[in-house]
């Protein structure tokens, strides 16, 4: 969509080319956030992350701590015992145990390698403080149950979220989405889903909470091509590029709403087709910020003080609030931008990661950008891009 090397301009502001990479890259990972379903999916983690903690014994730890490395090394053996015990019980694996101190371990390593940071927690000691084989064996019950649903709340959550970034890096490497690549999209968004359904949906689905009904299966398709055609011709509208040069504030104000009225028609339309089995709205606010930013108009997020506003367009098709809507949060987040631009007026390659060298050519900076890009996926964001 944008071209190596030169300045992007967005809604009549010019950013240097890393500078808005950088930009995209952050505006990305909150943009993953500001997902009901991938938000919920976190939601699900952080409550198994509160149930654990308040089971895990501090004491336990700072007893550990005090031991001989010998001492830890011994009780650490029979904590990773205790568990392929525990797992063989709850029948996590079908091997048979045979008491091999190797199998005991490959079996560790294998299934039960996320308990490492949490075992210590729940060693029992005795009224004189030496290890309880016995008393710790009951005591990580309550690990073992709790972690595994922890393990996978957090694959889920990392899975989304990852599939959703991929998502977006697939559409803002296209100059313009055609309808295969919109299934393209909603495949990767899905990607990590078990019961993911490739293309349109195989049955009729509903959205909860909606006051419409979703096209039906078989008239998907058509809708589609319609919804596209119409699209690229602008509804009826006539669109202007509110970029151009020399044109008044007042035109640049008219011809962004004028685009933001397509949008919001486009929006509205594509998440009442629902044409997938699931991931619909992420597919489409994709779709969306894509034709923002393809058009020279920052992108938007939509924070949860919008969601119920949001949902409402959408239920009664409500094309001018919703345009609104998107123009408010598109503008939040150019400020946001902008203001970025003015307090790092001499930003450079180094300030993501890369090499010190201002003078280093594109390649080396796109290394450092997928570096800093990777590290930015680690780390949650809050909705409001800052």
């Amino acid at each position: 969509m944008f071209e190596k090397g030169e300045d992007v301009i967005i809604t009549g502001q010019r950013f240097p080319y890393y500078l808005f990479l950088y930009l995209l890259t952050r505006f990305k990972e909150a943009f993953g956030h500001s997902s009901l379903s991938i938000e919920e999916a976190f939601h699900d983690l952080e409550n198994f992350d509160l149930i654990i903690a308040s089971t895990m014994d501090n004491d336990a730890i700072e007893q550990y701590n005090r031991l001989s490395h010998k001492e830890k090394s011994e009780i650490t053996e029979t904590l990773r015992q205790i568990i392929v015990y525990k797992g063989a019980y709850y029948g996590v694996f079908p091997d048979e145990l045979t008491g091999d101190n190797k199998q005991f371990e490959e079996l560790y390593n294998k299934h039960f390698f996320y308990f490492e940071p949490y075992i210590h927690y729940y060693i029992a000691f005795d009224e004189n403080g030496c290890f309880d084989k016995r008393a710790t064996f009951h005591k990580i019950d309550t690990l073992f149950i709790n972690l595994p649903q922890r393990q996978t709340a957090y694959i889920k959550a990392y899975y989304m979220n990852r599939d959703h970034l991929d998502a977006c890096d697939y559409a803002i490497d296209q100059k313009e989405l055609s309808i295969a690549d919109t299934i393209k999209i909603n495949n990767i968004v899905n990607e990590s889903d078990d019961d993911k359904v490739l293309g349109y949906k195989t049955a009729n689905n509903v959205v909860v909470g909606a006051k419409f009904e979703p096209t039906d299966r078989k008239d998907v398709p058509l809708e589609m091509q319609k919804l596209f055609y119409e699209y690229k011709q602008d509804f009826g509208m006539t669109i202007f590029d509110p970029n151009e040069p020399g044109i008044s504030a007042r035109e640049k104000y008219n011809r962004t709403c004028d685009i933001f009225r397509k949008e919001a028609n486009f929006h509205i339309r594509f998440i009442r087709i629902h044409p997938f089995n699931d991931g619909n709205g992420r597919t489409g606010r994709i779709l969306l910020n894509h034709h923002l930013l393809s058009q020279g108009i920052a992108p938007v997020l939509l924070s949860n003080a919008m969601c119920d506003e949001y949902h409402r367009c959408i239920n009664e098709n409500d094309v001018e609030a919703l345009a609104k809507l998107f123009f408010y949060s598109s503008s939040l987040q150019l400020e946001n931008w902008v203001s970025f631009l003015k307090s790092h007026p001499k930003f450079h390659k180094k300030d993501i990661g890369g090499n010190n060298d201002e003078m280093a050519e594109l390649d080396e900076f796109e290394e450092a950008r997928e570096t800093a890009e990777k590290k930015h996926r680690k780390i949650r964001l809050n909705h409001i891009f800052f």
